[in-house]
């Protein structure tokens, strides 16, 4: 009579996997070993595998996999003549494919950052580059006014630079501006010059007439004295 051949680590690994219902893929997904080491334990090719320590920890999570004790499947697997070799300096874990790669977070803020700046400047563009719009509200050129001090009313972009007659002017929050102008009898004449950061200057030219009383007299006493 023959005696009982006793079956391998494999073969009962095998043996396991089918009365489970577990294909090697499935456990490949539930226990995060690559296919090629999950084939060397399961084909009794110990060469292929990495050192022991690592070994170790796949035969636990395979019997953590399948419901078995994990060290008690490790010592049946070194009894049955496991191919086994010690750890180096050089030796890496492998990677569990199934795991996310962690993200450098320091990286990543970096890079939202600079994606903020870049989207930011993207929508500034226009402020920054470009010809400037000045609108005056009150004031016409040529226009005839008869009191000698005039306020000029006016709106712009509240983040471009505006002088009138070489004078700072600063607008409020939403654009507008006031400036109060001493008047001479006769022409005054008004330059405004408004400039955008990094782009162009627009510049406008008006012309206020300040009429006088006495001015109207002599208006009037001419008028006169063409009738006669």
């Amino acid at each position: 009579m023959e005696p009982e051949t006793q079956s391998t680590f494999s073969e009962r690994l095998l043996e396991m996997l089918r009365t489970k219902g577990v294909t090697t893929d499935k456990l490949a997904q539930l226990t995060g070993i690559s296919d090629r080491y999950l084939s060397a334990l399961l084909g009794d090719e110990g060469e292929k595998l990495p050192p022991a320590p690592y070994v170790h920890g796949y035969v636990l999570r395979i019997a953590e996999a399948l419901g078995m004790d994990g060290e008690e499947l490790w010592e049946e697997y070194q009894r049955d003549g496991g191919k086994l070799r010690r750890s180096g300096k050089r030796d890496t874990l492998p990677q569990n494919r199934f795991v996310t790669p962690q993200v450098n977070k320091r990286v990543l803020g970096i890079g939202l950052l600079v994606l903020l700046i870049v989207v930011y400047g993207i929508i500034r563009f226009p402020s920054i580059i470009g010809m400037p719009t000045l609108a005056l509200e009150n004031i016409e050129d040529m226009m005839i006014v008869s009191t000698s001090t005039f306020t000029i009313l006016g709106s712009m972009n509240p983040v471009d630079e505006l002088t009138i007659n070489g004078e700072a002017v600063y607008p409020e929050s939403d654009g507008r501006f006031s400036r109060a102008v001493e008047l001479e009898p006769g022409f005054n004449t008004f330059e405004f010059r408004v400039k955008r950061f990094l782009g162009k200057e627009n510049v406008l030219v008006r012309q206020l007439f300040y009429r006088t009383e006495t001015s109207q007299l002599e208006t009037l006493n001419d008028t006169s004295e063409e009738n006669f």
